[in-house]
């Protein structure tokens, strides 16, 4: 083989590793290509489901203030019934002190009575 077959043969030798690395390299652009659509596909779906979980969030956050409104209104009612039972104690509180009051007359009265018939019997 003359220097010219052997350039010819090297020169042919690197032509079809350059067309073999090429190759390669365009395989592996378009599996990373079709590794970056899976990876779009997969990044849109997790912006769907942090959409669904912001929607279920607000849901949440209004049910939550709808039953912090409500239990604000019961507690509202409880502490007018408390107010209600504190005026009714009150008022039957000043009842009782007035039959507490008039059995002390009627008991003053029947020691009275109880004296002066004795005293008669005795007398």
């Amino acid at each position: 083989m003359d220097d010219a077959q052997t350039w010819t043969l090297i020169g042919g030798f690197l032509a079809a590793i350059s067309i073999m690395a090429t190759m390669l390299l365009r395989l592996v652009d378009a599996k990373i290509d079709r590794l970056d659509g899976r990876f779009d596909t997969i990044d849109t779906r997790f912006d769907a489901i942090d959409h669904r979980f912001q929607a279920m969030d607000h849901k949440a956050e209004a049910r939550f203030q709808s039953m912090d409104a409500k239990i604000a209104a019961m507690d509202a009612k409880f502490g007018a019934m408390d107010v209600k039972f504190d005026s009714m104690r009150t008022e039957m509180n000043t009842r009782f002190d007035e039959v507490n009051r008039h059995l002390d007359h009627l008991d003053g009265d029947v020691q009275a009575l109880t004296r002066t018939v004795f005293r008669r019997e005795d007398g």
